[in-house]
């Protein structure tokens, strides 16, 4: 009888979470079969079981615990971004690395909704009127506004990017996006203009929102500062919910002080949890949400759909989705 693959699973501490995840990967009567899932407590459990793994799922790749596995050929990241996995070692190895990529798209592209409408509606207004116990009704009804015919701008159009576009449409809002590689006559549904890297200061002066929606990588560290600052418009806002390192925050809060632009969004920092003494906690028009733009209920549910998708193509001899140009970064 053929030897069982390991598939080592360190992406919660929770047996309940293991077992949500497991009961559906184990759907597949071929998975059943062919593989074993492990549960990994935690860092220390996972250097003991690691050795001999064939296969790695977690949140992200503990270098230790990758340089004792002799036997690996796939990891498998439980989130859309893999920055914080990459190493030399890793990066140079032959074993694939695939991301739940797309998992989120939906849960993020509300978040970003919820805060296009927050600030456009006076929504955000209201709430600070509500902690001083100020009716208010002047000073929200003369800055609210609608939001069609806006312009959202949405850097990265990766699955959350799109999904943010189709909202935008949904609202009747002009949507431009910019995407690295553009293919000559490209068209992308929900998206009315399509910008290249290199005219992203065009993009950011015509936008009504900019919305950030791509992977962090040494490229895109810093890519918003001092300098994007003074492209965007007054009455314009800045949503993050991609990686915080891809703002320079301390231009940010420049920004703000200085009023170039009219307010932010934020779900992703520099430094998480964000500092006690950051600047960011006391503007009345930045939103702050704790990174949680990507959390769903029945999370592992979902995780273990996605992988088990992916394991039954791997069992197969098949290529897998969303598999990660190591070198690229995503």
């Amino acid at each position: 009888m053929k030897k069982k693959l390991k598939a080592v699973v360190a992406l919660t501490k929770k047996c309940s979470d293991f077992d949500a995840f497991s009961e559906v990967v184990y759907s597949s009567p071929k998975i059943k079969k062919r593989v074993d899932l492990v549960f990994s407590e935690d860092k220390d459990h996972l250097k003991k079981i690691i050795s001999d793994a064939d296969i790695l799922v977690c949140m992200k790749v503990d270098k230790d615990a990758f340089l004792m596995a002799k036997n690996l050929k796939w990891i498998h990241v439980g989130l859309a971004g893999v920055e914080k996995s990459l190493f030399p070692e890793l990066i140079s190895s032959r074993i694939l690395l695939t991301s739940f990529k797309g998992i989120h798209s939906t849960t993020v592209a509300e978040l970003i909704l919820g805060m296009i409408l927050a600030f456009a509606k006076g929504i955000l207004i209201s709430f600070n009127c509500q902690k001083k116990k100020v009716w208010g009704f002047e000073d929200v009804s003369s800055r609210k506004f609608d939001v069609e015919g806006k312009a959202l701008g949405i850097v990265g159009l990766g699955s959350i990017g799109l999904e943010a576009a189709k909202r935008g449409k949904t609202l009747g809002m002009i949507v431009y996006g910019m995407k690295n590689k553009i293919k000559k006559g490209e068209k992308i549904k929900y998206v009315d203009k399509i910008f290249p890297k290199s005219r992203l200061n065009q993009l950011l002066k015509e936008s009504d929102f900019v919305v950030l929606a791509l992977p962090y990588t040494q490229d895109t560290h810093h890519l918003i500062g001092q300098n994007e600052f003074d492209q965007m418009k007054k009455t314009a806002f800045l949503l993050n919910t991609a990686r915080g390192p891809i703002v320079d925050e301390e231009a940010l809060t420049k920004a703000l002080e200085e009023k170039k632009i009219a307010g932010a969004g934020l779900d992703v920092f520099e430094i998480e949890p964000l500092p006690h003494e950051s600047k960011l906690w006391d503007f009345d028009n930045v939103i702050l949400t704790p990174h949680i733009g990507g959390a769903m209920p029945d999370y592992y549910r979902k995780v273990g759909k996605v992988f088990k998708e992916n394991l039954e193509k791997f069992l197969g001899g098949k290529k897998l989705k969303n598999l990660v140009d190591k070198k690229l970064g995503y």
